[in-house]
């Protein structure tokens, strides 16, 4: 069995897959448009990560249970083995947090069936992730989407759209139900946390101007969004988010060093580790280290990983280079810990 697959099979379903969920949301008359769409859309996603996992030699099956069929990969689980293939000019976050919503929506679509206008912010977050899809395509296979799809869409309608940031302000008289205050909640929790980590907001959701008018990032919107009822916890949907610093943070620098042995065809020491760490502040960033707030305990990520391997080999020795340098000029300096 080719526990691979077939990377160009995969790719080829996966534009199929896109190319279907653009042309259902253009229909004019089509009452379950927010939901199919969505749902092809992830999947367009889940096959593209499938083909980037096949065509750098690894399996999109999960282990072989006794007596069980072979199962693929889920698109979060498949997104998770791709951070070491990544493409190195798109960030990873945003497109994660990005997916998340909506599976979110996905997997709770009954929901919102009667929330009016919510598919204002279903639009934003698909068009995001197809631009997002549209530059992975490019960056990991060098194929260009526009090749496949006339952009010459005639956009009619009677009514003019509301704008997205006056329907999350609430500003259009409509009552919200727990389940989009809910949403609503966890797409500026998303925004936060990416805007706090210094990464492209315009990657997790962007406001689209039929009108082609230049485009708006959400975390540069012209009115700052507080959600009021935070029910995150205890409300209608179920948000998968990795919080626990166990799971995203599970590496201690021995346990890094074990996974990156050798860089660059040279050995990948404790002192190369700490050069890198140091030169570009990685204990700084929450995306790359948490450190217990006792100061005892310092764990690092699976992005610093991929962090290290993208880091170029003249950027690998600069780093080593400025340490050396640092250390001999502040003898009484402690080496960073461990």
């Amino acid at each position: 069995m080719n526990y691979r697959g077939s990377y160009k099979k995969l790719l080829g379903n996966s534009q199929a897959a896109m190319m279907a969920a653009v042309e259902t949301y253009n229909k004019p008359m089509f009452s379950y448009r927010d939901e199919c769409t969505v749902i092809l859309l992830l999947n367009a996603w889940e096959l593209v990560l499938k083909a980037l996992l096949s065509k750098n030699g690894k399996s999109i099956f999960y282990p072989k249970k006794r007596h069980k069929p072979y199962q693929t990969l889920s698109w979060q689980d498949a997104l998770s083995q791709c951070k070491g293939c990544f493409p190195r000019k798109i960030p990873y976050l945003p497109i994660q947090r990005n997916l998340e919503l909506l599976g979110t929506y996905r997997n709770n679509a009954v929901h919102f069936y009667n929330a009016k206008n919510f598919g204002l912010i279903l639009y934003a977050l698909t068009q995001t992730s197809i631009i997002n899809y549209r530059d992975f395509l490019r960056d990991t296979f060098t194929i260009n989407i526009e090749n496949l799809m006339s952009w010459q869409l005639l956009p009619i309608g009677i009514r003019p759209p509301i704008d997205v940031v006056t329907y999350i302000s609430g500003k259009t008289g409509e009552k919200m139900t727990p389940a989009i205050r809910q949403f609503l909640s966890e797409l500026s929790k998303s925004t936060e946390e990416i805007k706090t980590r210094n990464e492209d907001t315009g990657r997790l959701l962007t406001i689209f101007k039929v009108n082609l008018e230049s485009s708006k990032k959400i975390g540069e919107a012209d009115a700052t969004v507080k959600i009021a009822g935070d029910e995150v916890h205890d409300g209608p949907l179920a948000f998968i988010r990795t919080q626990d610093p166990n799971k995203s943070h599970p590496w201690r620098q021995t346990e890094v060093l074990g996974k990156l042995t050798e860089l660059h065809d040279k050995p990948f020491t404790s002192h190369t580790f700490q050069a890198i760490v140091w030169k570009h502040g990685i204990k700084e960033k929450p995306q790359y280290c948490w450190k217990a707030s006792e100061g005892v305990l310092t764990r690092y990520s699976d992005d610093l990983v991929v962090f290290i391997k993208r880091l170029t080999a003249d950027e690998v020795d600069t780093a080593c280079a400025d340490y050396r340098q640092f250390l001999r000029h502040n003898r009484n300096a402690k080496v960073p810990k461990r």
